[in-house]
């Protein structure tokens, strides 16, 4: 396998579209969503070990979940879980995680990888990763996965990308778009430009500190002070943290990838979905003969149809006359509201905190 190809798995988000069962103090990357006995962390983890040297793969969270990572990943050595003192977006953490791997490897060509997502064809993925990989080592490209969109998802970032293809297989990017309305999504869809995008970015590490370089100047002159003026990696790390609330809270996506001009898109076909609200999750779980997704609980039920329940293990659960419903029973909370409703979810997480306490989250 090529000893230059790293991956950079992202496992710092809070995971709040799906409360109650995904908290703060166990977002749901630490979770088993999919019911196969490893958590969506876990599964990412073995999906990046068929494309990079496992020794290569560093897992970037917050100070807060450090412990959990290790636990649920107990062959990572300490050294490639970094961890940000902060929430600060993902284009510190990753300005600063390009840096620490060019102190590894010069010649670098990385894969960023979320920790919430689901591939249904792993062959085809690490093909695709595989040739993006390629690609970046030897062109001076920025590269995101775009998947070919199957509805007008509204919850979705979108690439447009141009008619000229390099390599027979990567568009340049037109533009990018933020999650649209409808109308715009079916349009968007409709004329066959427009790809979702599935936040999984490939570059050359140098192509990367270059280009941030020029659209964030500012944060990577600081970041390239620290790691040219001091070579002890667990000084250098102690500096960061120290001036890390300094960086702007900013994505890599609006900072970077849509202001540059040196970035294209390969098509993923290999059955992809964001496991990052209840609707997308019961899209994607197995379902009984009457649409209903039943995690975790023994259910008597009558006449209900295309419900999302999840309860304790062994907990019976008994339903007559209910459609479209998500319920959820934890320790602490029951939820009980119509699928469909994202916006929603944050409404009930921000007055259950106001009204019980930030522990509630």
């Amino acid at each position: 396998m090529d000893n230059n190809r790293y991956c950079v798995i992202m496992a710092g988000g809070q995971g709040t579209r799906l409360w109650p069962l995904s908290r703060k103090s166990h977002p749901k990357q630490f979770l088993d969503l999919l019911g196969c006995g490893r958590t969506l962390l876990q599964q990412t983890y073995d999906r990046y070990c068929r494309i990079v040297p496992r020794e290569n793969i560093i897992i970037s969270t917050h100070v807060d979940y450090t412990d959990v990572v290790r636990e649920q990943l107990p062959e990572v050595p300490d050294s490639h879980v970094i961890h940000e003192p902060a929430f600060r977006g993902t284009a510190p953490s990753l300005a600063n995680l390009a840096c620490h791997i060019r102190t590894l490897n010069p010649r670098a060509n990385i894969v960023v990888a979320q920790s919430d997502q689901l591939i249904l064809d792993e062959n085809k993925f690490a093909e695709t990763v595989g040739k993006g990989l390629d690609f970046v080592a030897e062109n001076n490209k920025l590269v995101v996965v775009g998947i070919k969109p199957t509805c007008p998802e509204t919850r979705y970032g979108y690439i447009q990308a141009e008619g000229g293809v390099e390599d027979g297989l990567f568009y340049k990017v037109r533009t990018f778009t933020e999650k649209p309305e409808l109308e715009f999504a079916k349009l968007f869809m409709e004329s066959g430009e427009f790809y979702w995008n599935s936040g999984i970015y490939i570059w050359n590490v140098q192509t990367i500190i270059d280009t941030m370089s020029k659209h964030l100047p500012d944060m990577m002159s600081v970041l390239e002070d620290i790691y040219r003026e001091i070579p002890d990696r667990a000084q250098r790390r102690k500096r960061g943290y120290e001036i890390y609330t300094s960086f702007p809270n900013a994505s890599v996506d609006m900072s970077v990838m849509e202001r540059a001009d040196n970035v294209y898109v390969v098509i993923g076909e290999f059955g992809w979905a964001d496991i990052g609200t209840w609707d997308t999750l019961y899209g994607t779980l197995p379902k009984d003969c009457d649409g209903n997704v039943l995690m975790g609980c023994r259910t008597l039920k009558y006449d209900c149809h295309d419900n999302m329940v999840v309860l304790p293990k062994d907990k019976l659960v008994v339903m007559q006359g209910v459609d479209d419903l998500v319920v959820v029973d934890t320790d602490d909370v029951l939820m009980i509201c119509k699928k469909g409703n994202e916006r929603d979810i944050r409404k009930f997480l921000n007055e259950a905190k106001m009204k019980i306490g930030e522990d509630i989250a």
